[in-house]
């Protein structure tokens, strides 16, 4: 998996959390809207990082997060924005930003 293939995958859980932020069954007030929101940034922030990092994608480490990241996603998109399993999407894009931080800590 390439940096920008690991950048779209980031950009379409950006995508899928900004959707549950606007739901109007989902208020800012919600403790969970918070978690969600918070997630959000830091995805974001982590997001612009990846693309300026200069990462060794022939290690096993890479190979073994970007496995990781390719199931995260898959597990997020089955879900969508179902408003109702909120606490599902901010465990899998906790997922998501978790293993973005250990490709991170990859870069040289």
């Amino acid at each position: 998996m390439t940096i920008v293939e690991l950048v779209k995958i980031i950009s379409d859980a950006l995508t899928l959390l900004d959707t549950v932020l606007a739901s109007p069954n989902f208020p800012s007030s919600d403790p969970q809207w918070q978690q969600v929101y918070a997630l959000r940034k830091h995805l974001d922030d982590l997001q612009r990082q990846l693309v300026t990092a200069a990462i060794d994608v022939s290690t096993a480490q890479y190979q073994t997060a970007t496995e990781q990241l390719k199931t995260a996603d898959g597990n997020l998109k089955a879900i969508g924005a179902d408003i109702t399993k909120v606490a599902s999407v901010i465990s899998i894009a906790s997922t998501v930003a978790c293993v973005a931080d250990r490709l991170l800590s990859l870069a040289k």
